[in-house]
């Protein structure tokens, strides 16, 4: 009888434990792409930001040379 109420128990924890974990990689992987899709834009803003910086840099050593 105990060895018939530890495995129910044990069915039971299992099947609410499935049940908790089904769809839990799908929200994981949504939120990691969301999580990179705004690091990449970030990303993509510093470096066109640094690129326009260092054109200004590099017009602005030109006019100082060329005088």
């Amino acid at each position: 009888m105990k060895t018939l109420k530890a495995l129910l128990i044990m069915t039971l924890m299992s099947a609410s434990v499935a049940a908790m974990a089904e769809g839990g990689g799908d929200a994981v992987m949504a939120r990691m792409d969301a999580a990179r899709e705004s690091a990449m834009a970030t990303y993509q803003q510093s470096e066109h930001a640094t690129a326009v910086a260092s054109n200004q840099k590099a017009a602005s050593n030109d006019v100082a040379h060329s005088n």
